[in-house]
């Protein structure tokens, strides 16, 4: 039965035209570009600075000053449009940022006397020490995690149109089910995601920071991990299943340090960035690029493993629930 579901996945999902260009297309081109700008020159550090006199403006060659008229969204922050946002407060000035700390105190002597401590390290600097694979597979986190309840639409579009129920009237359990739709998923994400990889290196000459074998682990970790955060949120939602996933991913993926080192002054906050599982990937392909052996992260790949596991259970025992209490009859 198992196997049944899974070629029935493989059938239905051949009709999807738009999930199957997001895809095959989309998602590698993404990936492809990726690899090629991470080995290009990293702009500068940008700050947006809500002021009418442009007579004030400081400037500095680690960083790009834009002169706004009103203040940017906090989304411009998160999707890095700016890294900064700097408003006039009476006799000081307001600084807004996703980076830590220090370096906000720093941005706002920047403005307060016109100089920049020799001390401050811009984003060009810290995705250099990061690394080109951890740089680019940091993004591919994020896009990996959506592109997941993308593939796994069709759980939910079962439910929805009674085939689930039916299908557990035969000898199928859910967990049979989910393991099977688990399956598709890993792979849908898996064999894209790597051959992109691969395909834009061999093109290109791009170095991507890990050998083909190392690579191909990595990868399994990160799709296993998304696939049971898919699982999970299908299992959960009922509909707007893409939006609120996306924003999950988008937001888990910032304070999970896949883009820049996020850290924070708020010890609750702190600790949340700590227990997602983002952080515990970005850690192992880190160390990995700069040439310790991943045996010396079995911690972080434990709690990898015990991430993937537990969401997935979450989605079985949620869908489990339900059924009992008739809400798929």
């Amino acid at each position: 039965m198992t196997i049944t579901v899974f070629r029935n996945r493989l059938d239905r999902m051949l009709t999807k035209k738009a999930v199957l260009i997001i895809a095959i297309v989309v998602i590698p081109l993404m990936i492809g570009a990726a690899i090629f700008f991470s080995s290009q020159t990293i702009v500068k550090d940008k700050v947006a600075f809500i002021t009418d006199d442009s007579l004030h403006i400081p400037s500095d060659p680690k960083i790009d000053v834009v002169q706004v008229d009103k203040k940017p969204p906090f989304s411009s922050l998160v999707l890095g449009q700016y890294n900064f946002l700097v408003e006039k407060k009476g006799s000081g000035y307001k600084v807004t940022t996703l980076k830590n700390e220090t370096d906000q105190k720093r941005i706002e002597q920047f403005f307060k006397t016109g100089h920049l401590t020799e001390s401050y390290r811009g984003d060009d600097q810290i995705r250099n020490d990061r690394g080109i694979g951890t740089n680019i597979l940091g993004f591919i986190v994020m896009l990996v995690f959506m592109q997941g309840v993308a593939v796994t639409a069709l759980y939910p579009e079962d439910r929805t149109i009674g085939a689930f129920r039916r299908m557990l009237a035969s000898p199928l359990s859910v967990g049979k089910y989910l393991f099977a739709q688990s399956i598709f998923t890993f792979l849908c994400l898996y064999i894209p995601s790597y051959a992109a990889i691969v395909i834009t290196s061999k093109l290109f000459g791009a170095d991507i920071g890990y050998s083909f074998e190392m690579l191909a682990v990595l990868i399994g970790i990160l799709t296993a991990l998304a696939t049971g955060f898919s699982i999970c949120m299908t299992s959960i939602m009922k509909r707007n299943i893409n939006l609120a996933a996306s924003g999950i991913s988008i937001v888990t993926c910032v304070l999970g340090g896949c883009f820049i080192s996020f850290t924070s002054s708020n010890p609750i906050l702190e600790a949340i960035c700590t227990i997602l599982p983002q952080k515990a990937f970005m850690t192992l392909i880190h160390g990995v690029e700069i040439g310790r052996s991943a045996m010396e992260y079995k911690g972080q790949i434990i709690y990898l493993f015990i991430w993937t596991i537990m969401l997935w259970l979450i989605g079985v025992f949620i869908t489990k629930r339900r059924i009992c209490k008739g809400i798929y009859e």
